[in-house]
């Protein structure tokens, strides 16, 4: 039996209020990566070659922005902008369908689709953007980099950037919280402890 090594992104926004939503995203599926093969194998080469891992970490997504941004230029000028209707869903697209949000609920962690928590306010585009590159990167390298490979060069970039790769599926990663030590509220409790025992 083969084990699936297959491993998801999961990073986190952490709120001025100390609580936390996590993003969860599933690598893309061999159709997608064959359908985009060519402008992912560019970007990842441009992380590397242009950048580095670290800082492509922090710049993913305003790569990917400006490398789409170009194409569509390009196409525009070469008469191709009638193909635009009939494509299928941009890489874009296909990031936000494979990225699920964890948020806790009044004390119960929920999830839900990314378009659905953009739209509900669980996440603002500002916070989803603190994020994106860490996505992009992650979804890009995982695409064209062997498997064996991901957890030690992805896993250690996104680690420095407070990511981690998870085998665990959405709902898995989800009731792993319900497990764990309630959310926020207990650490920002203590922190205010601390500061009263402060000698004045």
């Amino acid at each position: 039996m083969k084990i699936d090594k297959k491993l998801n992104l999961v990073t986190n926004i952490t709120r001025e209020d100390g609580s936390i939503v996590y993003l969860h995203v599933t690598p893309f599926p061999y159709e997608v990566v064959e359908e985009h093969c060519l402008l992912l194998g560019n970007l990842f080469t441009n992380f590397i070659s242009q950048v580095g891992g670290l800082g492509a970490a922090r710049v993913a997504a305003m790569m990917l922005r400006k490398k789409l941004k170009r194409e569509q230029d390009l196409n525009a000028e070469s008469g191709q902008q009638g193909q635009q209707g009939q494509q299928g869903p941009t890489i874009v697209d296909e990031i936000q369908r494979l990225t699920s949000v964890i948020w806790n609920d009044g004390g119960a962690w929920k999830t839900t689709s990314f378009d659905a928590a953009m739209k509900q306010g669980i996440i603002s585009p500002d916070e989803y953007r603190e994020v994106e590159g860490e996505v992009v990167f992650f979804m890009v390298s995982s695409a064209i980099q062997k498997a064996q490979l991901i957890a030690p060069t992805v896993g250690s970039v996104i680690g420095m950037y407070g990511g981690q790769l998870e085998s665990l599926s959405v709902t898995a990663f989800r009731d792993s919280l319900q497990t764990s030590n309630p959310p926020g509220d207990t650490q920002t409790q203590n922190a205010q402890q601390e500061t009263s025992y402060i000698p004045s």
